[in-house]
């Protein structure tokens, strides 16, 4: 077995690692303690999670939707505004203050690792990977991911991959909730009205059925977790000339309160200087990069930093052209980094080949589906990209 394998197996035990759960916490301390025992003294970081904040905020959003609509019958045209203004804010998270009194909040473990440059520093270069699972949004998939393969398919769409994401029903009910805003006849008012609530009744319906069985967390992400530690020991023996690394083990991904941001903002970084690549869903068949990723929650495309090239002139090499580079189907934390000045790179993922991956978010998402050779290829990717990245920016200033 490999490093990563063995790591993965031992977090596998745990029965899941919900964002904001004990669960989630033991699996950061056994995350240190293996970074100990490579020798890397492993620092962490602890950051404020909302539970289920994601679900709890399409709640809150179908609840100002339906009231935006009620007011809409009643021909009150000037509350009308207010409230259609309000349901918008909610739904770009510009309010934070409600989250906070429905749920207590809980503490997550950023575990990262540090490796300095052998010579003068340059650059910083951080690779992230989250070990917090989510809920089984399997069946959502189920539904989604032959859609979207038959519009880009058969039907001759094409549309962009972040059309298929969870987000999707409430999305459309949103956009049906314009329309009967501000369509003058009463009986079209009624007809969209209706409409708009059933997509996201659906969605909200996926959401909460979920819970009841979480996701497993092998390909998503737990390899990419594992992945972390073995680069880390690895670089420890070979680090690069000019640039330093990180390597951190982020927690609450699946939160809207995600540990990312408060993680790199403690570390007072240059953020001009300093490259984010994230690793996320890895262990399929297909080596992919992610050039952007959805705005949330409108899902427009947010492209990440010009450095993407960088990665992408570097795969073209080392994969003889043989990967892909899509769009990412979900929103993450990486537009938050983007929108706070960080520069972000690229996702580091992989997909079956020609399908969605069924394993995504899913209870059946478990170690014996994992296909290690593509790990490894992953990890040599990794090096020899850090390697190509530290010899090309002592010639050119990114």
């Amino acid at each position: 077995m490999t490093v990563s394998q063995d790591i993965l197996k031992k977090m596998m035990e745990l029965p899941h690692r919900l964002s904001g759960t004990v669960y989630e916490q033991k699996a950061g301390e056994y995350l240190k303690n293996v970074y100990s025992y490579f020798g890397i003294q492993a620092k962490e970081f602890n950051s404020s999670t909302l539970p289920n904040s994601l679900e709890l905020h399409l709640i809150i959003s179908f609840s100002l939707m339906l009231l935006t609509i009620l007011v809409n019958f009643l021909n009150i045209a000037l509350i009308t505004l207010p409230i259609f203004v309000v349901t918008v804010l909610v739904y770009f998270r510009l309010f934070n203050l409600p989250f906070r009194f429905f749920k207590k909040r809980t503490q997550s473990k950023n575990i990262y690792a540090e490796v300095p440059a052998s010579g003068k520093e340059k650059y910083t270069l951080i690779f992230t990977s989250h070990y917090d699972t989510s809920n089984d949004l399997g069946p959502l998939w189920s539904i989604l991911g032959p859609i979207h393969k038959y519009l880009n398919g058969p039907s001759g769409f094409n549309l962009p991959d972040y059309i298929n994401n969870a987000l999707v029903f409430p999305n459309l009910a949103l956009g049906l909730t314009l329309l009967a805003l501000f369509i003058p006849d009463n009986s079209a008012k009624f007809f969209f009205g209706i409409f708009a609530a059933i997509p996201l009744v659906i969605g909200i319906y996926f959401l909460n059925n979920g819970k009841k069985k979480p996701s497993s967390g092998a390909y998503d992400n737990g390899v990419g977790t594992s992945l972390m530690v073995e680069l880390a020991a690895y670089f420890n023996k070979n680090p690069l000339n000019s640039t330093k690394l990180i390597f951190a083990n982020v927690a609450a991904a699946n939160t809207l309160t995600r540990g990312t941001i408060p993680f790199l903002n403690s570390l007072n970084l240059e953020k001009l200087n300093t490259f984010i690549v994230d690793l996320d869903g890895i262990g399929e068949e297909q080596f992919v990069l992610v050039d952007s990723e959805p705005s949330y929650p409108l899902g427009l495309a947010v492209p990440f930093d010009s450095t993407f090239q960088v990665v992408a002139d570097f795969a073209d090499d080392f994969f003889q052209k043989d990967y892909k580079i899509i769009n990412s189907p979900l929103p993450s934390g990486n537009q938050e980094l983007i929108m706070r000045g960080y520069r972000v790179s690229a996702i580091i993922t992989t997909m079956p080949k020609n399908n969605y991956p069924k394993a995504f978010h899913s209870s059946k998402d478990n170690f014996e589906n994992i296909k290690w050779d593509k790990v490894e290829e992953v990890r040599d990717f990794i090096i020899g990209y850090s390697t190509y990245f530290d010899e090309v920016s002592k010639e050119v200033n990114f």
